[in-house]
């Protein structure tokens, strides 16, 4: 086994240094040649009589250079090379066909990987957060409440009363653009502020890049305030300065105590506010003056471990039935019909029709490229059969043909999806970056691993099928 992989790497070493071992070769014979001649002039014999005779003892000096490649090197990689070059010289002198092949490709392989690339970071990808799989949202299907938001009481009596959840927090969307004003060092900036309850970030399985989330008593109402920095808030404003924590900003003339800087993964509005931003994060209590506020926030919870999303749901709905049966005592609570579904889903699941539909489309024109991209090459193999009868004439086997056909192929298809590759990069690239769009995650869309595997594979799919249809027409052993 030693043995056999140590030929095989001094082959390879021999593969990428021909030139230097040829003049080695060369410098070898020359000096066992020199011999050979010293040798018969020795023996008596003229000078010419004796180089001729050491030419024919040795066998050939372009002969013994052949054997020697041969026994050095890798026959197999030698043709596959010499292949490559000729096939390079045949698209560079058919290079309309080449041009259009390559452009053919790479704007199929490019839409494919966009695509590809979107459908992954909405519906494939896991969220950015620990276990998202247990990750539930608790809408409030109530009368009149289009939000789905819900009332402080009923999230404390849901906690309480639900056995699946390990917990519950929330956020209130009912907050403005720009509706903090910063102050003080610098520019002024208009801020857009996300009011959470304590347990939101620490539900979510967040772990801060600097400093820490909220504490119960920072979550008291009309405590000194606290907030926590989103990562691009904090990069932009504060250029990433790792002292932040403990300093004060002031926010609408107070000042707030920056206690925490969220980390990079997480961006809140891309999960729950497509076309808008946060900046900052504030404490919302769980209090008798927030409770008052009516239904104002919007719920997540983590199921326990062991719970499923249908037992949650029995739990929760015979909670909002006590609740609602309260209602008619408590005129100062509002009704709760809660209605439970992945966290996966409420981001955008609202989006997966339209994103499978879209594949679909993308998956008819790959067919239509290869369909045509065949049709490219068995044209382009039909007046090539004169030279492919020279060459059937000289001696090249069928097989030589067939993989040269194939090699032809890989090196198109090849080109193509790098220049589809690109393409994909700059369409991930705009769509990341496109201002206002009310599209999720829409932020994280990339050509990551799984995109670059799945180009890697329709790349192969199309170098293949049409090298196939190619050979088909070979004009050999008719």
């Amino acid at each position: 086994m030693i043995d056999t992989l140590r030929e095989l790497l001094a082959r390879m070493a021999s593969f990428f240094r021909k030139q230097a071992r040829d003049e080695d070769f060369d410098q070898e014979m020359a000096a066992h040649l020199e011999f050979a001649v010293q040798e018969n002039l020795r023996r008596g014999l003229p000078l010419d009589e004796a180089r001729r005779r050491a030419l024919v003892d040795i066998g050939g000096v372009s002969r013994a250079r052949e054997l020697h490649r041969e026994s050095r090197g890798s026959p197999l990689l030698d043709t596959v090379v010499q292949d490559l070059q000729y096939a390079g010289r045949t698209l560079r002198r058919d290079a309309g066909v080449t041009v259009f092949a390559v452009l053919m490709v790479g704007l199929g392989v490019g839409a494919s990987c966009t695509v590809f690339s979107v459908l992954n970071a909405l519906l494939l990808r896991p969220l950015p957060l620990t276990d998202p799989d247990r990750l539930i949202w608790i809408a409030n299907e109530s009368t009149f409440n289009s939000t789905g938001t819900t009332q402080v009481a009923n999230l404390i009596e849901l906690q309480a009363q639900s056995g699946s959840f390990s917990g519950i927090g929330g956020y209130s969307p009912f907050y403005g653009a720009g509706d903090i004003l910063l102050s003080g060092g610098g520019e002024p900036e208009r801020l857009t502020g996300v009011p959470v309850t304590e347990t939101f970030f620490p539900l979510l399985g967040l772990k801060p890049r600097l400093g820490r989330f909220f504490s119960a008593e920072e979550c008291r109402w009309k405590a000194p305030k606290t907030v926590v920095l989103s990562h691009g808030f904090w990069q932009r404003r504060l250029a990433g300065d790792p002292g932040v924590i403990g300093r004060q900003l002031i926010l609408d003339g107070e000042p707030a105590t920056i206690i925490g800087v969220l980390p990079a993964a997480f961006d809140f509005a891309a999960t729950f506010t497509p076309g808008s931003r946060a900046d900052l994060f504030y404490p919302f209590p769980l209090t008798p003056e927030t409770n008052s506020q009516g239904n104002a926030l919007a719920l997540i919870g983590r199921l326990r471990q062991g719970a499923n999303l249908n037992t949650a749901q029995a739990e929760a709905t015979v909670v909002g039935e006590r609740i609602r049966s309260a209602v008619a005592l408590d005129r100062s609570r509002n009704g709760f019909r809660p209605k439970l579904s992945s966290l996966r889903d409420r981001v955008s699941g609202r989006f997966r029709y339209a994103l499978v539909v879209l594949a679909g489309a993308v998956a008819l024109l790959m067919l239509l490229v290869c369909a045509n991209l065949s049709n490219l090459l068995l044209a382009r193999a039909s007046a090539r059969q004169k030279e492919m009868a020279i060459r059937t004439a000289l001696g090249a086997g069928r097989g030589r043909l067939v993989r040269q056909m194939l090699i032809e192929s890989i090196v198109l298809a090849s080109a193509g999806a790098a220049f589809g590759l690109a393409l994909a990069i700059g369409g991930t690239t705009l769509l990341a970056r496109l201002p206002g769009a009310n599209i999720p995650l829409l932020q994280s869309v990339r050509v990551d691993g799984v995109a670059l595997a799945f180009t890697l594979s329709i790349s192969l799919h199309v170098l293949t099928r049409p090298g196939e249809f190619g050979c088909h027409d070979l004009p050999v052993a008719r």
